[in-house]
């Protein structure tokens, strides 16, 4: 979700915010298919499956201008590593709404990693966001029990650090499209993946990819094609059209979207507590990513 362009543009126009409209419930209800497939499938065999699924389309999309070191780099930390972590929070004890707000807490970690490593200066108001981001976490973590266990929040904030540390790896590639990005990195964790899949998952990991139902078929299928290529390629375009200003902080309805998929179809619900902790983290989530914006007024 990083910004490819800097192209300034006119308000959106309905055929963009419907489009808009169709990413969101894209990577928002991308969790529950994960949830979906992870009742068949373990998980470092699921972000193998997942990425060898898309190599065919390397036959179609040319690389991307992007030093090899890079496309690597994304293929390990965001690819790989992000989905090893969040699947294996998923698979243990993690709900899909709450997996899809938590993993949020990439935007204040890429903010802090940018100042660290970057220089990047990071506002007061960003400060207080990332304060009161924690300050949700802190909820959860008291209250870990019936939707997450400390184990669980701590895998995916595991798997939200490595998506920070892509981020960072993205903020150099202007102008560079998402979609083969993305494609080119998956060549990373198929092998890795399914490697360690069958040491500590299972020595038959073609038997269990043979005894898929349609449903989880369907569900690894979904995660892989309608959240990558027609996320990434609508995203694309939205950005080529916009300033990222414009469009980014949209991705905070992800989480809305996620929760709200999660309940609809596997009957998810939040307590009382895990309510107020969401509330709180969406809370410190704007003030991070509109932070800036918001000075001003």
């Amino acid at each position: 979700m990083a910004a490819v362009s800097e192209r300034t543009s006119a308000c959106m126009n309905g055929r963009d915010l419907a489009i808009v409209a169709i990413v969101i419930i894209a990577w928002g209800s991308n969790f529950t298919a994960m949830k979906l497939a992870l009742d068949e499938l373990p998980p470092f065999l699921f972000v193998g499956l997942r990425f060898l699924i898309l190599l065919p389309l390397l036959a179609i999309l040319p690389r991307p201008p992007v030093p090899w070191w890079k496309i690597l780099a994304v293929g390990t930390l965001i690819n790989m590593g992000q989905f090893a972590f969040l699947f294996a929070a998923m698979r243990a004890d993690v709900t899909a709404g709450l997996a899809s707000l938590l993993l949020q807490a990439q935007a204040p970690l890429t903010i802090l990693l940018s100042a660290l490593f970057l220089g990047e200066r990071v506002h007061g108001i960003q400060i207080l966001g990332i304060s009161v981001a924690v300050a949700g976490l802190v909820i959860f973590g008291v209250g870990a029990g019936g939707n997450l266990t400390r184990v669980g929040l701590g895998l995916i904030l595991c798997g939200a650090l490595c998506w920070a540390g892509g981020n960072l790896v993205l903020k150099g590639l202007r102008g560079v499209s998402m979609l083969p990005l993305f494609i080119w990195a998956s060549l990373v964790p198929p092998v890795p993946m399914l490697a360690l899949s069958l040491t500590v998952e299972g020595p038959e990991p073609v038997a269990t990819i043979a005894a898929l139902s349609m449903q989880g078929w369907v569900a690894v299928v979904y995660v892989a094609l309608i959240s990558t290529v027609l996320g990434y390629s609508l995203w694309g375009a939205l950005l080529a059209r916009h300033k990222a200003a414009d469009v980014t902080p949209f991705a905070l309805l992800i989480p809305v979207v996620g929760i709200a998929t999660a309940a609809l179809v596997l009957g998810e619900r939040l307590t009382p507590l895990e309510v107020t902790g969401a509330v709180v983290i969406m809370a410190g989530l704007a003030l991070s990513v509109l932070g800036p914006r918001l000075r001003p007024v």
